[in-house]
């Protein structure tokens, strides 16, 4: 099954793609979408949902994370509160599954990892999802990736 990790940003939306085959979780895709400055806010949200959607599509994704305001009120950045809103209105409506608002503990207890090993994955000073380069990759990106891995774990229910 595919899950995808979303980190918002304001000026971007970082994703990864992972799949996870019985135990073994490989990382397909990390990437970004820029949110274009040129168009109002209106239509950068339609932007970044329409790019998102594809991808949802193209990779056949079934289980997301999006990693979210930890909430604290200083850094609150309301561009950011949209797009992170209208991510969720599209995940409520597209062929996920299942999703998970993703903050350290949350991702943590995915994972079965203590939080403070999550943080330091996502500082870059901990190999706890070995990839090459990764300690030298943005902070949206590791955040991106470990809430995929997160996502990877979410646990769906199955109809016959």
């Amino acid at each position: 099954m595919r899950s995808i990790g979303i980190r918002v940003s304001p000026s971007e939306v970082n994703y990864c793609v992972a799949q996870k085959d019985a135990d073994e979780l490989s990382i397909l895709v990390q990437d970004k979408v820029i949110v274009p400055k040129a168009l109002d806010i209106p239509s950068q949200l339609a932007y970044i949902r329409t790019n998102l959607n594809s991808i949802f599509i193209e990779y056949g994704i079934i289980k997301a994370g999006i990693r979210v305001h930890e909430g604290s009120t200083r850094n609150l950045n309301i561009d950011r509160i949209y797009l992170e809103g209208v991510i969720q209105e599209l995940l409520a409506d597209c062929s996920v599954h299942k999703y998970f608002l993703g903050r350290l503990a949350s991702i943590s207890k995915l994972i079965e990892e203590p939080v403070s090993e999550v943080k330091k994955f996502i500082d870059g000073e901990s190999n706890l999802i070995p990839l090459e380069g990764i300690a030298k990759s943005a902070k949206e990106a590791r955040e991106s990736i470990i809430t995929a891995v997160a996502a990877s774990e979410l646990e769906i229910e199955v109809i016959s």
